[in-house]
This record gives C-alpha cells, sequence and structure tokens, in this order.
C-alpha cells in the first residue's frame, strides 16, 4: 500500500510541473494584456483625476528576499467621481505621505484607475517583452519530463520484478 501511495504522490508531482508549466508558457504567451494598454493610454491622454483618501487601516507585511526583510503596505482607497462612491487597493513599498493622493481614472469607468498611470502603462508594456514566465514554463516542463521518465523507470522495474517472482513460483511448482 505504502509503494501504491508513493507513486500516486510521484504522478501528482509530474502534474503539478505540467500545470506550472503550461501556466507560464502560457502567460509567456499571451503577454501584457491589450485592453489594459488600451486604457492606460487613454488615462494618460484624457489626464482625468481626482483626490482619493486612503482607509486609515493598512496591512503592513515583510517578506524576506535573500535574507534581506521587505515590507509592503496594503491600502484601501476611495473616490467619488460624480456623487459615485468608488474604491479600490493599492500595496506600496513604503508608508504614503499623506492621507490623500491624486488618481487618475478613465472617463467612462472610473473602476478602472491608477496612481501612475505612465509606470503601469510601462510595466503592461514590458509583459510583451518578458521572458521570465518562458524561462520557467521551460524549467517546469524539463523538471516534470525528468519526473516521468525516472517514473517510467520504476514502473518498468516493479514490472520486471513481478515477471520474476512469477517466474520463480511457476520454476518452483
Amino acid at each position: 500500500m505504502k509503494k501504491v501511495f508513493e507513486k500516486l504522490v510521484q504522478l501528482g508531482m509530474i502534474a503539478l510541473c505540467l500545470v506550472f508549466c503550461q501556466t507560464c508558457t502560457n502567460d509567456y504567451i499571451k503577454g501584457g494584456d491589450h485592453k489594459v494598454i488600451s486604457n492606460y493610454q487613454k488615462i494618460i491622454s484624457e489626464n482625468i483625476f481626482t483626490t482619493a483618501t486612503f482607509s486609515p487601516i493598512y496591512k503592513e507585511s515583510t517578506i524576506k528576499i535573500a535574507g534581506l526583510p521587505i515590507k509592503t503596505y496594503d491600502f484601501d482607497y476611495s473616490f467619488e467621481v460624480g456623487n459615485q462612491h468608488y474604491e479600490g487597493k493599492k500595496t506600496f513599498n513604503k508608508l504614503p505621505k499623506g492621507s490623500q493622493t491624486k488618481v487618475f481614472y478613465l472617463k467612462e469607468n472610473p473602476n478602472f484607475n491608477t496612481f501612475n498611470p505612465q509606470s503601469d502603462l510601462k510595466a503592461e508594456k514590458d509583459k510583451n517583452n518578458a521572458t521570465g514566465n518562458l524561462y520557467w514554463g521551460i524549467f517546469w516542463g524539463v523538471l516534470g519530463l525528468i519526473m516521468l521518465a525516472g517514473f517510467i523507470i520504476n514502473i518498468r522495474e516493479f514490472i520486471n520484478n513481478r515477471k520474476l517472482e512469477n517466474q520463480n513460483l511457476s520454476a518452483d511448482s
């Protein structure tokens, strides 16, 4: 029973590697979202903005990268356009200097908004040229294939051992 469980875990790991491979390669193929790029370009050309107010309650998180602690701050914010209330969330690497900031929004859909449209546009366009997802996809695919080869070798050994056991039992009879 233990060997069956081990084989199922191996199959699960192989499947997980293949899912990661597919996800990463799909993200690479997709690149930047053309609708989002178009919306950021509209925001920049329209240059419509208002003042957003940050919630006084925020979440502080600390993660360690290469042993160095890095803090992030997650804020909720809200703003009004034409007596309509809108909300959003934003993560910062350092605390904002005030309780309010300028928020740029899409005239026909204020739910699509940003604090820095030029930076967000550049980041979205950079997704079209980024190869990191491709490399990760290749890594996960190769790892999955290596694990699959090992699994097949183990199954072949198991089958051959069973055949030998059956031959030994029939020879003893």
